[in-house]
C-alpha cells in the first residue's frame, strides 16, 4: 500500500509539473541576415547649374555589416527594374562639422573593394541607373523592393525593404 501512494504521489507530482509548463513551443527559425539595415531613403541632389532635366532621386541604403565573409555583389530590386548597387563605407557627418556640408547630407563615402569590409563596418548602398543586367533565374520575377547579394562562397540572399523614407533635397553650390 504505501508503494502505491508512493506511486501515485510521483505520478500526480511528474503530471502537475507537466501541465505548469503548458504546451511545448518551437522556435521559429528566422532567415540569418549579414547586415543590419539602418536607414532606407530616397534623396535629391539638386545641381547648382540649371538644367531642363528633373533632379535624380536616388535610392540609399545604409547598412552596418555583420557577416564574417565580406559582401561580392548588391542588387536592388525596385520598381524600376534590377539594379546593380555601388557599395562604400559610410561615415556619419558629426553634427559639429555639419555647416562645411551641404545642408541635408548626412553621411560621407568612402571608396573599398570587397576585401576592405569587415564585420561592424557601416556601408551605403545606391542602386546605379545605368547599365542592363538580367535578373538570374535564381531571383523570383514577382520580388519587389528587395536587396539582392552575394557573399564569398554563397548562393543570393535577399532582404526585403518595407520602408523607404524621402529626405530633404540636398542643394549643391
Amino acid at each position: 500500500m504505501r508503494s502505491i501512494c508512493v506511486s501515485l504521489l510521483l505520478v500526480m507530482a511528474i503530471c502537475g509539473r507537466a501541465e505548469g509548463k503548458g504546451p511545448v513551443k518551437h522556435k521559429k527559425k528566422t532567415a540569418k541576415t549579414n547586415f543590419k539595415l539602418i536607414e532606407a531613403y530616397s534623396q535629391r541632389t539638386l545641381s547648382g547649374v540649371k538644367s531642363p532635366a528633373p533632379p535624380p532621386t536616388d535610392a540609399h541604403f545604409i547598412i552596418q555589416w555583420l557577416g564574417a565573409s565580406y559582401p561580392v555583389t548588391f542588387f536592388w530590386r525596385g520598381e524600376n527594374g534590377f539594379l546593380l548597387c555601388s557599395i562604400d563605407k559610410a561615415h556619419k557627418i558629426n553634427p559639429k562639422d555639419a555647416c562645411k556640408y551641404p545642408p541635408g547630407m548626412e553621411y560621407l563615402k568612402e571608396n573599398v573593394t570587397g576585401d576592405q569590409i569587415h564585420k561592424g563596418d557601416t556601408l551605403e548602398l545606391v542602386p546605379l541607373t545605368r547599365g542592363k543586367y538580367p535578373v538570374p533565374a535564381d531571383i523570383p520575377q514577382t520580388a519587389k523592393n528587395t536587396l539582392f547579394y552575394k557573399t564569398a562562397g554563397s548562393g543570393w540572399l535577399s532582404f526585403p525593404v518595407k520602408t523607404i523614407v524621402k529626405k530633404h533635397d540636398i542643394s549643391m553650390p
